[in-house]
């Protein structure tokens, strides 16, 4: 059995069984009581959910900040962007999740459980990502929680070419894009799997896309835009850094160029103007 297939996605997450890159581990789900959004601000602290995009509903798990840092309460919300939490005793920590793609029937047990999940970049969709966040909360002060997607925008804005005869039937490609990665990491991305291929992908055109016109020596418009996962290797030969890879026919050669990306962080906007020699 091909070991892709053996990765639960966040949406299958009710299972209870999560994969990692390295180990399989069998994690503790529970049911948790529900928070409700319409708590009174007397009773309450209040959350303010900063997000560089908008999104259809979010989910927050509110942990203890003990040793054990067990699950206490879970919401499903709108998209609203300032939520009420009844007020609690002793620190907490909360965790939002927005864009998720079904509803959770069982969840992360533990904050350590929940640092562990996964999501697939094949399952992504760029026009609804998955974004997510967490924060400490302290009893009755207000809290701010950013929610970064795991999708990083890669534009390329005006391309040319250093030659007499131009770059004919045009393609751009992601490379050795990360294939997964943590939905709380915040750096460190290094991935253990890489894809090559817009295959598998439920939204093939984020790493694919043809040029809409012949590439020359006159710098044109492209409007392309492709969407990777964080990732920080070296892009150089040999490394498993993300690159953009530009291929065409060049008086009737194939031809081939690769460009490195450099180390993606998350939450990377990459804008590119390129000059093909």
């Amino acid at each position: 059995m091909d070991l892709s297939h053996r990765f639960i996605h966040l949406q299958g997450y009710g299972a209870c069984t999560l994969f990692t890159a390295v180990v399989v581990l069998i994690c503790a789900c529970t049911q948790a009581p529900s928070l409700h959004s319409e708590s009174t601000e007397s009773d309450s602290l209040s959350l303010h959910i900063n997000s560089p995009l908008p999104y259809g509903h979010l989910d927050l798990f509110i942990y203890a900040d003990t040793l054990t840092r067990a699950l206490q309460t879970h919401m499903r919300t709108g998209s609203g962007t300032t939520l009420h939490i009844p007020a609690g005793d002793g620190s907490r920590i909360a965790v939002a999740i927005a864009n998720a793609r079904a509803e959770f029937s069982s969840f992360p047990a533990t904050f350590d459980t929940m640092e562990k999940i996964t999501m697939e970049y094949a399952d992504e969709d760029p026009d609804s990502p998955l974004l997510a966040g967490c924060c400490p909360l302290q009893g009755g002060r207000t809290s701010e929680m950013d929610i970064l997607p795991l999708l990083c925008p890669v534009s390329i804005g005006k391309i040319s070419i250093e030659a007499d005869a131009p770059l004919e039937d045009a393609v751009v490609q992601l490379v050795s894009a990360n294939a997964r990665a943590e939905i709380l990491r915040t750096d460190g991305f290094h991935p253990s799997t890489v894809l090559d291929s817009p295959e598998r992908l439920r939204h093939p055109l984020m790493m694919l896309r043809e040029f809409p016109f012949d590439i020359g020596s006159r710098p044109q418009e492209a409007g392309i835009t492709l969407w990777c996962y964080p990732n920080e290797d070296d892009g150089g030969p040999g490394g498993r850094g993300t690159a953009l890879l530009i291929r065409g026919r060049q008086q009737g050669m194939e031809k081939e160029f690769r460009i490195p990306l450099g180390p993606v962080k998350r939450g990377a906007q990459i804008n590119l103007d390129i000059e093909l020699k």
